[in-house]
C-alpha cells in the first residue's frame, strides 16, 4: 500500500472530499505551418471561416445551456467567448496570417490567440492575468474544428461527456481546464479538479466555486506524480491535499464534510436574517461587483447593497471611449436590477495594473504609486465629465440617488474639485448623488476630518491601503508573508479613518477582502463601520459572525489585537475568539 503524501496547494474552490483520480485535459498538438502556398491559402482561409462560425455557434448554445442550469452571470463567460470571435478586428487578424503571411488555419488561430494570451499574462492585476486561459480555449475551440474530420466531431473530453465522463465519482486531474471542459463534465460525478496552472481569478474557478466543487492549484511536478486511480483527498487540512490517504486522513475528510453540511444548513437559514450583533448593531453587508456577470450573485446572496462596483471592467471591455449614452444605459440597468438598495459606483480607475489599450500611459517606475485614480481623471477631465454627467443621468432616469466613490485620494483638494463638478452636472441633469472618498492611502486615512463637507461617505480600500501601509506590493509572492490587512499598523489606520469620519457626520464602510473573512468583520465591527463590502459568497460566513458576537467582547479583543506585533498574532486572537463562539473560517480560508 503506498504511503501518504501530503502536498500543499492553493484553494480555488473550498471544500473537502476524496476519490479516485481521473486524468482529463490532454494537450492539443498541432503542427506549425507556415509558408503556404499561395494557391493553397483559399481553402486555409475557407477551412479557417467554418471554424470560427461553429466555434461561435458552438459557444453561443453552451452559452444559452450554461444559463438554464447556472445563470445568466455565468452564461456570459461563454458569450464574451463568442463575442471575441465575432470581433472584426480579431478576424482580420486571423485572416491576415493567412492569407498573407502564409499560415495554416490552425497555425494562425494559434499564434493569434497565443499573442492574446501573453499580452494578459503580462498586466500585473490578477483578474486581467487569468483571462489569458480564456483565449487559449477560444483557440483550443477552434482549432478543433478546424482539425477534426466529419466522422470525429468531438474532442475526448466532450465526446466522454456525451457518455456520462466521469463515469463514477471522481476528481478531475489536469494541468489546466478551460470553461468549457469545466462544463462539459458530466457534473454529479466530478467530485473535485485539481490543476497545476490557473489562478482564483481563472474562469474555470469562478465556475467551479459556483457549482459548489472544490478545486486546487498543486506544482506541476507534483501533479505529475499522480495516477488515473490515484486516491486523492481534498483539505483534510486547509490548503493541503492528500495522495493515498491513510484511513486517519479519509476519518477526517468524512467529519469534515459532515460539518460542511451542516454549516451549510446554518448558513442558509441566516440568508433572509440582517447581520445584528447579539447587541443589537446592524451593519449592512454589501457586495463587491464588477460587471452584470455579478449581479445575479448579488441578488442570490440577499446583498444589502453593492459597496465597490468596479466601472473600469465597462471601460477595459469596449476599444475606445464608450459614450455618455452607453454609459448611462450601463449604470441604469445595474440600479434598476438592485431594485432601490444602494450602489456605489467607483469612478473610473485606470492606470498601474489596469491599463487602458486605447488610452496610451507612459512607462512609470512605479506605476502603483502614479498617475492612476483621481489623478489621471482630473487630468483627463472629459472622460471624468462624461462618466459624472452618464452617472447623474441614470439616477435622473431611474429616480434614486446613485453613490460615487473617487478612488486613490490623497488630498481635499481633489475631493472638492469632483464635489464641485456633480453639484453643476446635478441641476444639469436633475440627478442626485452622494459622492465619498476611496481611503487606500495612508494620507487620507490619517486626514479624514480634512474632508469633511467635500466627503458624504468613506470606504476603506483594504487592499490597497495595506500594500501602501507596509510597503509591500500585494502582487509580489516573495512578500506573501509581510502584506497582511491585519497588521497592527493597519488595523490602527482604519481604526481612525472610521473613528474621524463618524466624527464628522460620515457614512463609513469596508470595500475588500479583509471585509470577506470572518475574523476580519469583527475587527471591523468593533471599530464601528456601518457597512462591510465583499464578494458575494464571503457574505454568509461574514453574517454567522457578527449574528453571533457582542460588540463590547470585540471592542475588548480589538484593544488587544492592536497591542500585538504581528499580523499572525492579530489573526491567530480573532480566529481563537470565534473558535470559542464555534464560527467557521469563510470560503477559501
Amino acid at each position: 500500500m503506498a504511503e501518504e503524501k501530503r502536498i500543499a496547494g492553493s484553494v480555488l474552490s473550498p471544500g473537502t472530499v476524496a476519490g479516485p483520480a481521473l486524468l482529463a485535459g490532454a494537450e492539443q498538438t498541432i503542427a506549425i505551418r507556415r509558408g503556404i502556398p499561395a494557391v493553397e491559402r483559399p481553402a486555409e482561409l475557407a477551412a479557417l471561416s467554418r471554424a470560427v462560425e461553429a466555434a461561435t455557434g458552438e459557444l453561443l448554445a453552451l452559452a444559452g445551456r450554461v444559463g438554464k442550469e447556472l445563470g445568466a452571470d455565468k452564461a456570459e463567460i461563454f458569450e464574451s467567448h463568442a463575442d471575441i470571435l465575432s470581433d472584426e478586428e480579431f478576424r482580420a487578424d486571423l485572416s491576415r496570417l493567412v492569407t498573407e503571411e502564409g499560415y495554416s488555419a490552425a497555425s494562425a488561430v494559434r499564434e493569434a490567440t497565443e499573442a492574446h494570451a501573453k499580452d494578459m499574462e503580462e498586466l500585473d492585476d490578477e483578474y486581467f492575468r487569468a483571462r489569458a486561459d480564456d483565449f487559449r480555449d477560444i483557440g483550443h475551440r477552434v482549432i478543433e474544428w478546424i482539425m477534426r474530420p466529419a466522422e470525429e466531431e468531438a474532442s475526448h473530453i466532450a465526446k466522454a461527456g456525451a457518455d456520462c465522463f466521469p463515469a463514477v465519482p471522481s476528481v478531475v486531474v489536469s494541468r489546466t481546464l478551460s470553461p468549457g471542459q469545466t462544463v462539459a463534465f458530466h457534473l454529479p460525478n466530478v467530485l473535485a479538479f485539481v490543476v497545476s496552472a490557473g489562478g482564483a481569478n481563472s474562469h474555470a474557478a469562478i465556475l467551479a466555486r459556483s457549482l459548489g466543487i472544490p478545486a486546487m492549484v498543486i506544482p506541476e511536478a507534483e501533479l505529475a506524480t499522480i495516477s488515473n486511480g490515484t486516491t486523492l483527498a481534498l483539505n483534510p487540512e486547509p490548503g493541503f491535499l492528500a495522495r493515498d490517504p491513510g484511513p486517519e486522513t479519509l476519518a477526517a475528510v468524512e467529519s469534515e464534510r459532515e460539518r460542511e453540511s451542516r454549516r451549510a444548513e446554518r448558513l442558509k437559514a441566516l440568508l433572509d436574517l440582517p447581520a445584528v450583533t447579539r447587541c443589537g448593531r446592524r451593519i449592512g453587508l454589501y457586495a463587491n461587483g464588477g460587471g452584470m456577470k455579478d449581479l445575479a450573485g448579488i441578488s442570490a446572496a440577499r446583498a444589502d447593497g453593492i459597496g465597490l462596483f468596479r466601472t473600469e471592467f465597462l471601460f477595459m471591455e469596449q476599444e475606445s471611449f464608450p459614450d455618455e449614452a452607453s454609459q448611462s444605459a450601463y449604470y441604469r440597468r445595474v440600479l434598476d436590477t438592485m431594485g432601490g438598495r444602494p450602489v456605489i459606483f467607483r469612478l473610473l480607475d485606470i492606470g498601474a495594473d489596469k491599463p487602458l489599450p486605447y488610452a496610451p500611459h507612459p512607462r512609470e517606475n512605479n506605476p502603483f504609486l502614479g498617475w492612476r485614480g483621481i489623478r489621471w481623471l482630473l487630468d483627463n477631465p472629459d472622460v471624468l465629465i462624461s462618466q459624472l454627467r452618464a452617472m447623474l443621468t441614470a439616477s435622473a432616469e431611474t429616480g434614486r440617488t446613485v453613490r460615487i466613490m473617487v478612488p486613490m485620494v490623497c488630498s481635499r483638494a481633489e475631493m472638492t474639485a469632483v464635489s464641485d463638478l456633480v453639484g453643476n452636472l446635478k441641476r444639469e441633469t436633475g440627478g442626485e448623488a452622494l459622492v465619498g472618498m476611496m481611503v487606500e492611502t495612508p494620507a487620507a486615512a490619517m486626514t479624514v476630518r480634512a474632508f469633511e463637507g467635500v466627503s458624504s461617505f468613506i470606504s476603506v480600500g483594504s487592499n490597497d491601503l495595506t500594500q501602501y501601509a507596509l510597503a509591500a506590493d500585494r502582487e509580489n509572492e516573495l512578500l506573501g508573508g509581510l502584506y497582511s490587512e491585519f497588521h497592527p499598523a493597519v488595523l490602527s489606520l482604519m481604526q481612525k479613518a472610521c473613528a474621524d469620519a463618524k466624527a464628522c457626520g460620515m457614512e463609513t464602510g469596508v470595500c475588500g477582502e479583509f471585509a470577506a473573512s470572518p475574523e476580519g468583520a469583527v475587527y471591523l465591527a468593533a471599530m464601528g463601520f456601518d457597512e462591510l463590502s465583499a464578494s458575494a459568497r464571503a457574505l454568509p460566513a461574514v453574517k454567522e459572525a457578527i449574528r453571533l458576537i457582542a460588540l463590547e467582547d470585540a471592542r475588548d479583543l480589538l484593544r488587544r489585537a492592536l497591542s500585538l506585533g504581528s499580523a499572525a498574532e492579530t489573526r491567530l486572537l480573532a480566529r481563537e475568539f470565534l473558535d470559542r463562539l464555534a464560527v467557521s473560517p469563510g470560503p477559501g480560508a
